[in-house]
């Protein structure tokens, strides 16, 4: 017959506490763990979302880098999640993707004091909630609109990110604007034959008018002080401006596209290079190269 064993209060509260913990230690009780704001389950914040995700090879306890990825027209917060591109820069440089999405899947860049800027300080303080992640290593991409909306928060939250990397996009009417957090690092890719957020021109065709803004608000010269290498691609680069930070427009032949490679090696750069609360980069560093030309469509 068997026999049943008659325990305390006591001793099944023990039991109970003892299981917890055991819970606790796995990890399971953890916001990020438990409320994932992956590709399958957004996180909710204010009546909108967005959604993260980390790098295969984090260790769930490093204090992660964060690339923030602005989608293009009419896409969602789970076109960068699904973007190889985008997954390939992240993994390859350990960082943590943050995913926006804009209302109506477009993004309010026009003018200041817009809805999204303060979502994206929301987004940020949220995902702090949820991951450890370096405040000072925080950057900004973006495709089409999603590129002038990273434009957007570096001139109007310039405080938030360290620089931006955006691809074919930019704020119209640059010698109308003017940035109250200041300085920002640049680095942006654009093709002459985009067609649908045109490379501004001077009218002499001379691209630098494409980064006036970043020019005069880093106050640069005129004309940049060498060209270099990224991505395969001829970058005009502004490093000796005032402000200690650095512009770079980086040029291909082709349209409205995000080059193969770009943003993995554009964060790359930038993790080596910038970083919140100090200059452009350590001149010890020799500028990022890479092979790779091809170029695809976002």
């Amino acid at each position: 017959m068997t026999r049943f064993r008659w325990r305390s209060p006591r001793v099944k509260l023990l039991s109970i506490l003892g299981a917890l913990v055991l819970i606790g230690n796995s990890g399971v009780t953890s916001p990020a763990n438990a409320h994932p704001c992956g590709l399958d389950a957004a996180c909710s914040l204010d009546k909108r979302v967005y959604r993260a995700k980390a790098p295969e090879n984090w260790d769930g306890v490093t204090p992660l880098p964060v690339l923030i990825h602005f989608h293009g027209w009419k896409r969602d917060s789970k076109h960068p999640l699904k973007n190889p591109k985008v997954l390939k820069a992240i993994n390859g440089n350990s960082a943590l993707l943050v995913a926006p999405e804009g209302l109506r899947r477009t993004w309010d860049f026009w003018e200041r004091n817009n809805r999204d800027v303060p979502f994206v300080r929301a987004v940020i303080e949220d995902v702090a909630k949820r991951f450890p992640i370096d405040r000072s290593r925080i950057y900004a991409t973006g495709f089409s609109y999603g590129s002038a909306m990273a434009w957007r928060v570096a001139c109007d939250a310039g405080d938030l990110v360290a620089g931006i990397l955006p691809a074919a996009g930019t704020l119209y009417r640059q010698d109308g604007i003017d940035c109250p957090t200041g300085p920002m690092n640049v680095m942006h890719v654009h093709g002459f034959k985009d067609n649908v957020m045109d490379l501004p021109l001077g009218p002499d065709g001379n691209p630098n008018v494409a980064v006036e803004l970043w020019r005069r608000t880093n106050m640069c010269a005129q004309e940049p002080d060498h060209t270099e290498t990224l991505n395969g691609h001829t970058c005009l680069t502004w490093s000796t401006c005032q402000s200690g930070k650095e512009v770079m427009l980086c040029l291909h032949e082709r349209g409205h596209i995000v080059p193969k490679g770009w943003i993995s090696n554009a964060l790359k750069r930038a993790l080596e290079r910038y970083q919140l609360g100090e200059g452009a980069f350590s001149h010890a560093d020799e500028p990022s190269a890479a092979t790779d030309s091809t170029s695809q469509s976002n």
